[in-house]
């Protein structure tokens, strides 16, 4: 006997057989029209609003990135929909009705969500200038104040969200109490409906079929911040915040009081702190060694090069070019990195930001705008800056925070024409080097000061290189010899330039090939080749141990800028009389303090630390007995990083407009 089952929609059976295994995800196309227009006339709100602030040009770029990041995010949403849509559709009655059910509740959570953050987005860009993000969660946290704030504060806005809020769950509920049960054959067609359903929803949620996946920093490419800010959605905006909480990690070192880290700080390094504050205590005056013209800066940071490889430096002699710029330069030979990843190299060799045990600052969402690094002193002083790239700059994020701290021009992948060989991360070094110098010669033909970061990517995993370099043999030896080759190309032509005696070049690595080994901090992986040349630089060398994070003043002063600067690295070219070299190495959750005598402290999570003796011979590291006096001032450096993000101590608009 033939019966229909309660809300089984027999009119299926009328439809085109493709189209009735389509008919029951057809209210997640809905879901998806509805929501990408609450999206655009949010961002188009935001354009009408903030109009006499923004570069009307970059509008169709806004929108056109807006909506892929809004497809982007909607293919994570509607992942598990279309699964128990497809569930639902095609098991039993009584069981397709539990996955129904779990579909609407989940529809009307996220689509909630998502109607109410993009509510609250004009309002929160109001007072914080961002769309929803960390700072929004963090709100939460404190629901009496929160609620004062908005009373007192925002009653408006609270009135119109919560206004908007009601008449939208009154019709999405109703909507989502329209969706039946819609049951079709369980074969061949209803799985590979499901599995191309499936496949589209990846694709878009991926948003790209490059190397690495969509993100918001990919989306964001103005040096406007209210232009990016637009560019994203609410949704995408917090979820991007929650994943970078998620991957914070609280400080479990022995503690110290904000006051003890400053003090043994301000002790150790003996820094002008005349220009400091309560707010901002480590801010210290930067007097320039060279007191006539200012000179361009150009930092080269050389992926994935340790000293191991560097023939001057004790190492492999992969590097003849490299060891010729020695040769001739101003050249550290302690130089030590802050970490093992190239994000914790940015942050020390443009900031001079003491690493965390935390991600970097380049990722993390207080420093994406006004954060102290050479691009933000140098912009002031009417430098043009760039970041030079031959892989994809939203990688790391990069892209937003350069964009955000001052640099002027991001050239990265896309504006590369027909370069001679492009590899899983981007343009080959050549091909950089080449880019490099026409925007150095531009920059000099319009007499216009300029600061570049000239980031390379060849000697990377999986170590791609042009053939006729590399013969076919794909190895870590063959990547650093064609990174060296590519670099004594570029310092060969770049001395025959008109500026090459007004700039100063830095070449230095990012971090080494590969961190490892037994102990717990491998320090002879974090020695890093560093050496200066230009602005008639004469050959000379320093042995002391040295930090990246020294480079900021280090640069400066060579180029003759003065400052107040929060960095408490030093000026390598006006070393105090008795210095002691120093170096900072984080290596995950461990951190080291080493000495130019090979003394060093490991400050460890628990509450742990050792002391141990470093020999720079045979590099090894040999435990000793405690140094009290030397472990409260590791335990200084260990805490400062952390303590500088929490309370905004590189915040450098903030902290002069206080002033």
């Amino acid at each position: 006997m033939n019966r229909t089952l309660p809300d089984h929609d027999s009119s299926n059976e009328k439809h085109h057989p493709i189209s009735k295994y389509l008919f029951p995800y057809r209210h997640l196309i809905y879901f998806i029209l509805f929501f990408i227009a609450v999206y655009a006339l949010v961002r188009v709100a935001g354009i009408v609003i903030y109009r006499e602030d923004i570069n009307m040009d970059e509008v169709p770029k806004l929108l056109f990135n807006g909506l892929r990041t809004d497809l982007s995010g909607l293919g994570y949403i509607l992942a598990l929909p279309v699964l128990l849509t497809f569930l639902a559709s095609s098991l039993p009655y009584g069981i397709g009705k539990i996955f129904l059910f779990a579909e609407k509740t989940y529809l009307l959570i996220t689509g909630t969500l998502i109607f109410f953050l993009e509510m609250c987005t004009i309002p929160f860009m109001e007072e914080y200038a961002t769309r929803p993000n960390r700072l929004f969660l963090e709100y939460m946290i404190y629901p009496a104040e929160l609620a004062k704030l908005l009373i007192n504060g925002h009653l408006a806005a609270v009135i119109t969200v919560f206004c908007l809020m009601s008449i939208f769950v009154l019709f999405f509920f109703r909507a989502l109490k329209k969706i039946t049960l819609k049951h079709v054959p369980f074969n061949l067609i209803s799985v590979m409906i499901f599995v191309v359903l499936g496949t589209i929803t990846f694709i878009s949620a991926r948003s790209s079929f490059e190397h690495r996946p969509f993100n918001l920093a990919k989306a964001i490419f103005s040096s406007n911040q209210i232009v990016n800010t637009l560019t994203a959605n609410s949704g995408y905006m917090l979820a991007t915040s929650v994943k970078s909480m998620m991957s914070e990690k609280a400080s479990t070192y022995k503690p110290l009081t904000q006051e003890e880290i400053i003090k043994e700080i301000q002790t150790d390094t003996g820094f002008d702190y005349t220009p400091a504050t309560a707010e901002n205590p480590t801010l210290n005056r930067l007097i320039p060694t060279n007191t006539g013209a200012r000179k361009n800066i150009v930092i080269i940071l050389e992926e994935s090069l340790g000293a191991q490889f560097v023939g001057y430096l004790g190492g492999s002699g992969l590097t003849p070019n490299l060891d010729r710029i020695y040769d001739e330069g101003y050249g550290f030979t302690n130089m030590f990195a802050t970490g093992v990843r190239s994000v914790r190299g940015i942050e020390a060799v443009t900031s001079g930001f003491p690493p965390t045990v935390n991600t970097s600052t380049v990722k993390r969402e207080k420093t994406q705008k006004n954060f102290f690094n050479l691009a933000s002193v140098l912009k002031n002083e009417g430098y043009h800056n760039s970041f030079i790239y031959g892989g994809e700059s939203h990688f790391d994020n990069m892209r937003s925070f350069f964009l955000g701290n001052g640099y002027t021009k991001i050239i990265d992948i896309n504006n590369y024409d027909n370069p001679m060989f492009t590899g899983s991360w981007g343009v080959s070094d050549e091909d950089l080097f080449n880019k490099a110098l026409e925007t150095f010669d531009e920059m000099h033909r319009q007499q216009q000061p300029f600061y570049s970061l000239v980031f390379t990517s060849s000697n990377h995993d999986p170590y791609e290189i042009k053939e006729s370099f590399s013969h076919n043999v794909r190895n870590r030896e063959t990547a650093i010899k064609y990174a060296d080759y590519a670099l004594g190309k570029f310092y060969d032509e770049v001395k025959t330039k008109p500026y090459f005696n007004d700039t100063i070049f830095l070449v230095i690595a990012d971090h080494d090939a590969r961190a490892w080994g037994s102990e717990l901090v491998p320090v002879n992986h974090f020695h890093i080749p560093a050496v200066l040349f230009g602005a008639g630089i004469e050959h000379k060398t320093e042995s002391h141990v040295v930090s990246q994070i020294d480079i900021p003043k280090t640069l400066m002063s060579l180029a003759g800028i003065e400052a107040d600067v929060p960095t408490v690295g030093y000026d390598l070219t006006q070393l105090p009389d008795g210095f002691e070299g120093r170096a900072l190495l984080q290596f995950y959750q461990n951190f080291c303090y080493l000495k130019d005598d090979g003394s060093a402290v490991m400050i460890l999570p628990d509450q742990k630390v050792v002391s141990a003796k470093y020999d720079f011979s045979t590099q090894t590291l040999t435990p000793t007995t405690e140094n009290n006096s030397l472990e409260k001032k590791a335990l200084a450096y260990a805490h400062l990083g952390e303590l500088s993000y929490e309370h905004g101590f590189f915040l450098i608009e903030n902290k002069q407009s206080r002033k």
